[in-house]
């Protein structure tokens, strides 16, 4: 090589050193920005106004609005704060997540509605063990709208899958150990819920010690979960479920639960609550696609087998008419108390398919997600059909609006209900 060159190349690769070494003189890296703090502390500031039509010709809506006055509409809004924190010692995590609801609906009613969701310590007594006692959320289970096998937990709102749920006051364990081999991981979860008339009063009604054990599996990349259920060391119920990527975009879920004596009561038109008791099988199936468009799919079957029929169901609201006909009240609290006692679940029938598809941003519109979804009743052919419009376009700032509409016949599960369609917007604030 030419000497020129070669000093020219030698001045070109000091000069580049001293100027990396410079620029590293300037920055400074302060190790306290990335220590691990002992505490964390977020929350949620949401606001929601609802806008109701109302079902003025269903038999359910004249016996829950008896004796007022007939709406078209109804609006209600409310504000919420939630708060999440913990804080941690040596082995010793506190966790807390607080929620306080203000309401306000169109008969000018405030209503507030304060809720310890959480509050519990967990202990990491080794690597692969820990153990957590007091109130606590747990969510079990594969399905997204729908989970037969969550033993310990609430059901999911349809209409907020992904909200907070109030947890149950319990002792936990969780023992969790890595493997190689066509076993990759498992855990043992036992869980103890006591049930008084002051604790856990809303997880059964009578007083009882349950006893839940959750055995999980990670075989051949197949989620697997096995669930059993004691009241007072008698058995109660069975479940399993599991979930498996056949390929990368396309999964596979499924629950399924064998429940022991379930008591089922059935009103007929003549006001007698007929009851059975038999065992019963819940199982829901369904599958998630992600496509190359980035739309995603969902769809899922439900089954529940202590649901109505559809002639239960015309017996009901068969029963309501009656009863709205005859002078004693009686049979109108009768109705009443049969419909508070035994039909306020989301699925009140035997067959569902849920179906929903969402796409980020179309038509090139920034942070904009649309989805739209629809859950059909196999018995009765009511419907809910509806979408959901998500912004969020400032950090931490979410807007959502959703619409629902209920589409059946009058004596059926949703075209029988108060309310016919539904729209609301929600704005949530996360700091």
């Amino acid at each position: 090589m030419d000497i020129k060159y070669l000093n020219k190349f030698k001045f070109l690769t000091i000069f580049l050193v001293l100027f990396n070494f410079a620029q590293a003189q300037d920055y400074s890296f302060d190790f306290e920005e990335f220590e691990k703090k002992p505490y964390e502390f977020f929350g949620i500031f949401q606001m929601q106004s609802d806008l109701t039509q109302m079902n003025n010709s269903s038999e359910l809506y004249k016996l829950s609005f008896l004796n007022k006055e007939k709406k078209d509409f109804l609006d209600s809004h409310f504000a919420s704060l939630q708060l999440k924190a913990s804080y941690e010692i040596s082995k010793f995590k506190l966790s807390t997540y607080l929620k306080n609801k203000i309401s306000y609906n169109t008969n000018n009613e405030f209503e507030n509605d304060f809720n310890i969701y959480e509050t519990f310590i967990n202990t990491d007594i080794s690597t692969n063990f820990d153990f957590q006692v007091g109130k606590k959320s747990v969510k079990w289970g594969k399905g997204y709208i729908w989970n037969p096998v969550s033993f310990v937990g609430r059901q999911k709102d349809i209409n907020d899958v992904d909200a907070g749920l109030e947890g149950f006051w319990m002792i936990k364990f969780d023992y969790v150990k890595s493997l190689s081999g066509i076993l990759q991981n498992f855990s043992i979860s036992p869980v103890i819920i006591p049930i008084t008339k002051d604790v856990n009063d809303d997880f059964s009604d009578k007083e009882n010690v349950s006893f839940i054990l959750n055995n999980y599996f990670l075989i051949a990349n197949t989620d697997f979960d096995t669930y059993l259920f004691y009241e007072d060391t008698k058995f109660k119920k069975f479940g399993v479920d599991f979930a498996r990527n056949i390929i990368p975009n396309w999964e596979i879920h499924a629950e399924y639960v064998f429940e022991k004596d379930v008591i089922q009561n059935i009103l007929n038109p003549n006001f007698v609550i007929n009851s059975k008791t038999e065992n019963s099988n819940n199982y829901l199936l369904g599958t998630r696609i992600l496509f190359k468009t980035n739309t995603t799919v969902i769809l899922e079957y439900l089954h529940n087998d202590v649901g109505l029929n559809k002639s239960q169901m015309n017996n009901f609201h068969r029963a309501i008419y009656l009863a709205l006909l005859s002078e004693p009240s009686t049979f109108i609290q009768k109705v009443k108390k049969y419909q508070t006692e035994n039909l306020t679940n989301q699925y009140l029938m035997k067959d569902y398919i849920y179906a929903k598809i969402s796409h980020p941003e179309p038509f090139d519109i920034l942070y904009f997600t649309p989805s739209i979804f629809a859950l059909h009743n196999l018995n009765d052919n009511s419907k809910m059909i509806g979408g959901e419009f998500n912004y969020s376009r400032f950090n931490n700032l979410n807007l959502k609006l959703r619409y629902n509409l209920l589409l059946g016949d009058l004596n059926s599960e949703f075209g029988g209900k108060t309310s016919s369609n539904k729209l609301s917007f929600r704005f949530d604030y996360t700091f």
